[in-house]
């Protein structure tokens, strides 16, 4: 089911605070290459590296030692990573190569992007097309089990396009587009299949980091019963 959601996008305000280092970073990003496992932490501790002395070539010193002490990761193993829920609307999407750039150099610099995206002006592209006129109740999509099929499909490929964009960055991405999150019906008589998520698993999320990939999540979700 559709997992209802009020939040807006906070991918332009992560883009915002990129704004300034992006072209200095564009470079450092796109010419990465892929690494084997065993090296990833030495090729990003080379990245991070790499962009600070970029920011300091374009920020004062004040700014970017800021900068580095809210976002870098500690270079010590025993303190946590820091990490970034981040809501990406439909709408984002349709900007992709600079959504994979700006979350690839968040990796970069240390903050570890976890991404959930929507994909509701796609939906609503598909579904007009087929002759279905989208029905929304307080602001939520109205889903029939029709829009639900062609909704995990859309959802599906969007996932995939943003990370296929993120690896041909050199940024290892991992598809999760289920398994997460269980729901139940948040009002099936009004809403249809809008569920409201009642518990979250984060294993998969976890498994993802663990490889050293990001998490690129749907919203999506299973009711206790599948």
């Amino acid at each position: 089911m559709l997992a209802a959601s009020r939040t807006l996008s906070v991918c332009n305000g992560k883009r915002a605070l990129l704004a300034a280092p992006r072209s200095a970073a564009i470079q450092a990003v796109r010419t990465r290459k892929l690494a084997p496992a065993r090296s990833i932490q030495s090729v990003a501790q080379t990245d991070r590296d790499t962009i600070t002395r970029l920011l300091y070539s374009i920020g004062t010193k004040r700014e970017v030692e800021r900068y580095l002490r809210i976002f870098s990761s500690s270079s010590d193993t025993n303190q946590p990573a820091k990490f970034a829920v981040i809501k990406v609307g439909g709408a984002v999407l349709d900007q992709i190569d600079e959504l994979a750039l700006s979350l690839s150099f968040l990796y970069r610099v240390g903050l570890y992007p976890v991404v959930l995206h929507g994909a509701g002006p796609q939906l609503n592209s598909i579904i007009e097309s087929e002759g279905i006129v989208p029905d929304y109740i307080d602001g939520i999509r109205v889903t029939d089990a029709k829009t639900l099929g062609i909704a995990r499909r859309v959802f599906l490929e969007e996932n995939l396009k943003l990370v296929g964009a993120l690896e041909k960055l050199g940024t290892r991405a991992r598809p999760i587009t289920s398994g997460v999150f269980t729901a139940d019906y948040l009002e099936k008589d009004k809403y249809g299949l809008v569920g409201k998520i009642t518990k979250i698993d984060k294993r998969p999320i976890e498994a993802s980091i663990r490889a050293g990939a990001l998490p690129i999540l749907t919203s999506l979700a299973e009711s206790e019963s599948g």
